[in-house]
């Protein structure tokens, strides 16, 4: 069975050095934009850093705030590494780890760790099979959706899945982004996914 990680790794090989998460802080409007290569390092670190420092071992239940965040996609991404069930309507017992648009919180985590991480028991594949069809080979979806249960999926898997990518806020960045589809916004001319 395919699972998160498998597909990561898949878009690695395929083409590392596209843009895969493109996050705008609604805070300062500024950007930051992750190629598949910098995210697949991202999740690397973390995954070392979830199941080095904080123990996490395969089968083991985890959830995050599912804040729309580039950091949260990684924490998802590494958590499946790590082989961790990942419970995305949980809002007790949840990992808490610093967000800033930079990473420079998340950096001072996982820094020591290594740049590849290999995943012995990946999980996700369940959340694979949940995830709705209709999104195009290679789209690139601009989403405001909280990354939970609802949002997942076309604000992560299914971009990921599709050899496509996604926008993380920045509802005015649709043409200069060459979004081709919305999850939770309206954007004029642009089809809407949820």
């Amino acid at each position: 069975m395919t699972t998160p990680p498998d597909l990561l790794t898949r878009e690695l090989r395929r083409d590392g050095s596209r843009p895969f998460i493109t996050y705008y802080d609604p805070t300062t409007g500024g950007r930051i934009e992750l190629s598949v290569t910098t995210t697949a390092n991202w999740v690397a670190k973390t995954a070392g850093y979830l199941g080095d420092e904080l123990g996490i071992e395969p089968d083991d239940t985890v959830s995050f705030d599912p804040q729309l965040h580039w950091e949260t996609a990684v924490l998802l991404l590494a958590a499946w590494s790590v082989g961790a069930t990942v419970d995305l309507g949980a809002t007790a017992g949840r990992i808490e780890v610093p967000l800033d648009p930079m990473g420079a919180g998340l950096s001072a985590l996982v820094a020591g760790y290594p740049d590849v991480f290999t995943p012995a028991q990946p999980s996700g594949a369940e959340v694979l099979e949940a995830l709705a069809a209709g999104v195009p080979e290679g789209a690139r979806i601009l989403t405001v959706l909280p990354l939970d249960a609802a949002g997942i999926g076309w604000g992560l898997l299914a971009p990921l899945a599709a050899h496509g990518s996604v926008v993380y806020g920045g509802a005015n960045a649709g043409e200069s982004e060459r979004v081709t589809h919305t999850a939770g916004v309206d954007v004029p001319g642009l089809p809407r996914l949820d």
